[in-house]
């Protein structure tokens, strides 16, 4: 018997596509996780053998592996580097010597072995000691990331949650390394905690005016396009992960009815013309001492309509991030916490 009461997710970071490692530390996910579904791409042949049955002994064959999983969270100061590492870019050590400590991640423009561009994880889940029920994936990426919070209210907790669309080139049954822990601390991204920074295109980003209480939810959607590569020779593993299409992220926001955000939003939305106007946005999520988060993206809004959250008319925006010559990417993560190495 496994108890789901006793599931673990823990993380490792490989050197290499195909090597699996040993986890390091543990990422407490949503409760309910049940795991990498692996889909071995098993066919059987429609095939005339004078019968009517469908299906004829001995007449199927595997192909190439591939997994998958849907990993849900909450978004943390301590260990949000992971799933910024398998999804936005791979750094491996922050910037400073002393804390805070600076973690940037700009989306990888460029890339076309992904595994070199992200970071690849081996993820071991299951119920420690049950043996029939340890697990591990390798060759982990993230294709998509879901990041964002719910509308605010009084009273009310609107956590920034997020889920990674993983992909791996394996699942297989495997003991759980067992001795990984997590973070000491770990402090929880908040919404209410979140502020919303706009301007023009040519204001630098540390320069864009508040849009004082404003920001009322924000969801965020990037997808990369993942495909494995598989080539013959003696494996049923794909062998790299690379773009099957252009990477793309789209975001859905509530913003508090003013004066200023009627121009800021609402009229560039709706300005006169073919081309359509973008504008800068940095939120800025606060936390406890040294833990802040900053998202940076130049943005197009592809609607801005009227929405409501609890007897509250608000703008309902929705768009898409664009690529910015100064960030040199569609999107930037900018975390400060006072870890200096990976956990």
């Amino acid at each position: 018997m496994s108890d789901s009461a006793y599931n673990i997710v823990a993380l490792g970071r490989q050197a290499s596509l195909a090597t699996a490692v040993a986890a390091s530390t543990v990422f407490p996910v949503d409760a309910g996780f049940l795991g990498f579904e692996l889909d071995r791409a098993t066919e059987s042949p429609d095939e005339d053998f004078g019968i009517a049955s469908r299906e004829y002994p001995g007449r199927e064959s595997h192909g190439v592996r591939w997994a998958t999983a849907s990993l849900p969270f909450v978004a943390r100061f301590q260990d949000i580097m992971h799933p910024l590492e398998m999804h936005v870019d791979t750094i491996g050590t922050p910037s400073g010597t002393a804390s805070p400590y600076s973690w940037a991640y700009a989306f990888d423009e460029s890339g076309a072995a992904m595994e070199t561009a992200l970071k690849p994880y081996t993820v071991e889940y299951g119920v420690d000691t049950s043996t029939q029920d340890e697990w591990r994936a390798y060759g982990v990426l993230a294709d998509t990331l879901d990041l964002g919070f719910d509308a605010l209210s009084a009273p009310g907790n609107s956590m920034w949650r997020g889920s990674l669309g993983l992909v791996a080139i394996a699942r297989e049954a495997n003991a759980l390394t067992g001795t990984a822990t997590p973070p000491a601390t770990l402090e929880t991204m908040e919404g209410h905690l979140t502020t919303l920074a706009e301007g023009a295109t040519s204001t630098a980003f540390a320069s864009l005016a508040a849009l004082t209480g404003s920001l009322k939810q924000f969801r965020l959607t990037s997808t990369l396009g993942l495909k494995g590569r598989a080539y013959g020779g003696a494996s049923d593993l794909a062998t790299t992960i690379g773009r099957g299409e252009k990477a793309g992220a789209t975001f859905v926001a509530l913003v508090g009815i003013s004066a200023t955000a009627k121009t800021d939003i609402h009229d560039i939305y709706n300005v006169a013309g073919s081309v359509a106007s973008e504008r800068r946005w940095r939120l800025t999520i606060g936390g406890t001492g040294t833990n802040s988060m900053t998202i940076d993206a130049r943005v197009r809004f592809r609607s801005a309509d009227v929405g409501e959250h609890e007897g509250e008319r608000l703008y309902a925006v929705s768009g898409v991030w664009v690529y910015d010559s100064t960030l040199a990417a569609r999107g930037k993560f900018t975390l400060a916490n006072s870890i200096a190495t990976l956990p």
